[in-house]
């Protein structure tokens, strides 16, 4: 069971590609970086490692932990503490985009974490996603402790209407270490729509691109990755623990597909993992790329995901 900081105001195969379509066995995994657990005194409170930068809520609330949303994945995926709040696919039943396809083999529960690893099964990548059962709404923190993988597959933690119009993407990820652009940021952005027929804005530029100024590649350690959706025009990224993109508000929804809403619906929390369409226009072949096709450079492992609101 991991240890939790409290601070007021985030499978494997054993065999190779030919076993490609036997199911997650538990994994060995190294050992994580703890946290230790400070006496409050105050039991009644939650009271879980937080940015410093987060707003301070009105007068007489709190940062609140709150248990629907969030999983520390100690138990398996057929326990109680998964299967009460949260589905072993995605929110409506659907397969994944272009070559991906979401499947439960893919995943497992081991050691405390939450672990993806993906195989490809004719002609497709199978992979893992799982969804909230319920849906979110704003103000809130959701952050996840991950370690993302070493492919050019995404490793994506997301929140996303019922309707599909409009998406917050807390960390879009591409951890493979022989591309020097993707391996080194982070994509923290968001996605508003208009379904018929088909519009999608997202945010282009250079700074939805995150890389810290140290070089660090990402897919070579743990990292805590949050997002702040503090209201409709309000959206902040942290990374371990830090706030390091604020989309301005001019960004949020500039051709007016939310008619002036900005981001107000409920949303689904998802983790997953994805061959992206997009990328093979760039020149990524997801049925031969050996990042794809060595199944431990697919894992991608999740310690937590953690949801705060305002109570």
């Amino acid at each position: 069971m991991k240890n939790i900081s409290y601070i007021i105001l985030l499978c494997v195969f054993a065999f190779c590609c030919e076993k490609a379509d036997s199911p997650i066995k538990e994994v060995e995994v190294e050992e994580q970086e703890q946290t230790d657990i400070e006496d409050s005194g105050d039991e009644t409170e939650d009271k879980y490692m937080l940015p410093e930068q987060l707003p301070i809520p009105n007068e007489g609330k709190l940062w609140k932990y709150q248990d629907k949303f969030s999983n520390e994945f100690s138990s398996d995926k057929s326990s109680a503490e998964f299967t009460t709040n949260w589905q072993d696919k995605f929110f409506n039943g659907w397969r994944g985009p272009d070559k991906t396809r979401y499947s439960p083999s893919r995943s497992a529960i081991s050691n405390g974490e939450l672990i993806y690893e993906a195989a490809i099964i004719n002609g497709t990548v199978e992979t893992g996603c799982i969804s909230s059962k319920e849906m979110v709404k704003y103000p809130l923190y959701m952050e996840v402790r991950a370690k993302i993988s070493n492919s050019p597959l995404a490793c994506a933690v997301w929140m996303l209407s019922e309707d599909s119009t409009q998406e917050i993407d807390n960390l879009e990820a591409y951890g493979d270490v022989t591309n020097d652009y993707f391996s080194k940021r982070l994509h923290l952005s968001h996605h508003v729509f208009i379904r018929s027929p088909f519009q999608d804005y997202q945010p282009t530029g250079a700074e939805t691109w995150y890389a810290d100024g140290k070089n660090t590649v990402w897919s070579q350690d743990y990292h805590r990755y949050g997002v702040l959706w503090w209201g409709p025009k309000d959206l902040r990224y942290f990374v371990d623990g830090k706030e390091v993109r604020r989309t301005p508000e001019n960004q949020i929804d500039p051709e007016n597909y939310t008619n002036g809403t900005g981001l107000n619906k409920p949303m689904y929390l998802i983790i997953s993992q994805a061959a992206q369409g997009w990328r093979e226009s760039n020149g990524i072949d997801y049925l031969t790329d050996p990042g794809v096709t060595n199944p431990e450079r697919t894992r991608n492992y999740f310690d937590y995901i953690r949801v705060f609101k305002p109570e």
